[in-house]
């Protein structure tokens, strides 16, 4: 039983390539934007103020494609390493995930940033007025704070199980 289930993890390729293609895809289509934004602002040659907000608008748009690419690649590379990896490859130190809540708290840092650009683009898109736009940035904020609560209250708990066993409970 236990070589069935050490064989199994292998069943975590599909959901690593799934991110990757997922990566693909969204960098794709940000890209894609980029230039039919750019070839459709030479294009009509309208530089007004105008023009300039919807331009900042998609720059916003495009922006939030990215950090959704960004959180499948980290998805990708984090289940990999925790799974599937024998140790020889080696990452920057940034992208290092050692343990479960490594992978939780760098996607929810991106969720968290990709919220944030939500945010921004409602509030240069000007449709939502003030009392609307509140509302809006005060569920975003709730969530934000949710989060940041959930990731406090994980590290407490980790500390009380460092503490109750003598030792780390990640991997080293």
């Amino acid at each position: 039983m236990k070589r069935f289930l050490v064989a199994c993890r292998f069943f975590l390729v599909l959901p690593v390539v799934g991110c990757v293609v997922l990566t693909a895809g969204v960098v794709t289509m940000g890209v894609g934007r980029i230039v039919t934004e750019g070839s459709q602002t030479f294009r009509t040659g309208d530089f007004s103020a105008k023009a300039a907000k919807a331009v900042a608008l998609a720059s916003i748009e495009i922006i939030e494609l990215f950090l959704v690419g960004t959180v499948a690649y980290i998805a990708a590379v984090g289940i990999y390493k925790l799974f599937l990896d024998d140790g020889k490859v080696e990452l920057p130190f940034r992208l290092k995930i050692r343990s479960l809540k490594d992978l939780k708290d760098k996607i929810i840092g991106l969720i968290v940033a990709a919220l944030a650009v939500v945010f921004l683009g409602e509030a240069a898109e000007g449709a939502a007025g003030g009392v609307e736009l509140l509302h809006y940035g005060g569920g975003i904020a709730l969530v934000v704070a949710s989060l940041a609560l959930f990731m406090s209250q994980d590290g407490k708990a980790e500390s009380a199980g460092e503490a109750a066993s003598g030792s780390p409970t990640s991997r080293p």
